[in-house]
């Protein structure tokens, strides 16, 4: 989601999603082929050259992506290489990635998971999707230290609607076991991706932004309240 003053006019399959949030200057939504890099850079090069920030917040969720690596490897991986090697080209001034927290995982070993380490992957049926993630954020981790840009990482919790009380397939939260400690807002996320834009620190930076308040004993969302000054609204206490 390129920052910019002029309106885009590609019109491919959708690779970002329309924010929660409606005060935010300046801002329009690209769309493109995240796996085909020229229509990635062509829709940077759309915005006029004056690209400020990208916000990165596509990822392969139809039910069958996963089944093979193909849309997963084209989406999480080439996609996010796309989306840096756009960036650098047009010296974007900052990355904003949402990424994944192993929230799916838990319990864990019982240590807090820094969001500075290397995302905990699953031997199980996750795997593909959990290595992919995994990869995503290396990328941005190789174009920071190589290029000297600058990226936020924002391991999300699972996205939900806690304002309506529903996950994103409409199911009532009280319903709902999956993830259950590891929720995060939809709206919050949101916020968490305003706090990144403005955050000054350079290099790489990953935080977790999971909105549970059983999540603080497993996860170390204290630095996204420290640092990022991230406090999430809806905590999903009863």
């Amino acid at each position: 989601m390129p920052y910019n003053r002029s309106p885009c006019t590609t019109r491919t399959r959708d690779c970002c999603v329309r924010p929660a949030w409606t005060r935010i200057p300046r801002w329009r939504v690209f769309t493109g082929a995240l796996g085909r890099g020229k229509r990635c850079r062509s829709c940077q090069r759309g915005a006029g050259g004056a690209v400020g920030a990208i916000v990165h917040l596509a990822v392969a969720v139809e039910p069958d992506d996963y089944s093979l690596p193909k849309t997963p490897f084209s989406t999480n991986v080439q996609g996010t290489y796309n989306v840096f090697d756009a960036a650098r080209r047009e010296d974007a001034s900052k990355v904003v990635v949402v990424g994944s927290a192993p929230v799916h995982l838990m319990p864990l070993d019982g240590s807090k998971v820094d969001a500075r380490s290397a995302l905990h992957t699953t031997a199980g049926s996750d795997h593909l999707y959990d290595l992919t993630k995994r990869l995503h954020e290396e990328i941005a981790r190789d174009f920071c230290e190589t290029y000297s840009m600058n990226a936020v990482v924002l391991r999300a919790g699972h996205v939900v609607d806690g304002v309506e009380g529903v996950d994103m397939e409409g199911t009532a939260l009280e319903r709902l076991e999956y993830c259950r400690g590891g929720w995060v807002c939809r709206h919050d996320l949101a916020q968490a991706c305003l706090k990144a834009l403005s955050f000054g620190a350079k290099g790489y930076q990953s935080f977790h932004i999971i909105g549970s308040r059983e999540a603080r004993e497993h996860f170390d969302v204290e630095r996204a309240e420290d640092e990022l000054g991230f406090h999430p609204r809806v905590t999903f206490e009863t």
